[in-house]
């Protein structure tokens, strides 16, 4: 079975929208996705700006993260329309044949708010097998590390002792840096040889800052 990873960035709803935020407190203004086949190989990749319904203008901190303008979105499609070409490309050559991650609950849960907010059909054959078939990643990941507490993805992707790849806030990047934790991880035996002197190095109240490379170099001196 596939495994597609998915990222959204969010604009928020401003305050003064008071009915819309009582049901969702911001809309999806880029989905970024990758698709990876059974040997964990990325064969394909989803990038599309959304354009807001509720807000004419991007929030200052959200621009600044994301380096997405109002401009940038102006052609875009709006929610329901980019939802389901989305839905179309995760079902690519064969239907309900693959397996759903994000980094933490918020991308699902801004997603059926926002489902909810716009009157999508949650009752859909394909919403419905994406929803009931997502997992969330960051707590999977965590929790094979032994941690307490979730970390962010660039501090897990810090374990492996490399940069981030591409730009963080960046919706297809953030997705294709947690499939990369996820190919790592489905490697068991060699994940946990690898991560035990990282799990043993890290108390839960204190950040990860032992990394993989930390782990390699170790093992090869006492090699």
């Amino acid at each position: 079975m596939k495994a597609v990873f998915v990222d959204f960035e969010m604009n928020p709803i401003g305050r003064h929208q008071k009915e819309a935020r009582r049901i969702c407190k911001g809309e999806i203004i880029e989905i970024g996705a990758v698709k990876l086949n059974e040997d964990g190989e990325e064969i394909s990749s989803y990038k599309e700006y959304v354009l807001p319904e509720y807000m004419t203008e991007m929030n200052a901190t959200c621009q600044e993260l994301t380096g997405i303008t109002m401009e940038m979105l102006a052609k875009s499609s709006h929610f329901g329309q980019a939802f389901h070409h989305f839905l179309a490309w995760c079902n690519e050559a064969a239907d309900n044949d693959y397996e759903m991650y994000a980094w933490s609950e918020n991308d699902w849960r801004q997603l059926t708010c926002e489902m909810r907010l716009k009157k999508l059909d949650m009752h859909d054959e394909k919403i419905r097998w994406m929803l009931d078939h997502w997992q969330n990643f960051q707590q999977i990941y965590c929790n094979l590390l032994g941690l307490d507490k979730v970390i962010s993805l660039d501090k897990a992707v810090s374990t492996l002792g490399e940069t981030f790849d591409g730009q963080m806030h960046d919706a297809l990047w953030d997705a294709r840096n947690t499939s990369k934790l996820y190919f790592l991880s489905k490697k068991r035996e060699e994940f946990h040889s690898i991560m035990q002197p990282i799990i043993d190095a890290t108390k839960p109240a204190e950040p990860l800052t032992f990394s993989l490379a930390d782990a390699f170099r170790a093992a090869h001196k006492n090699g």
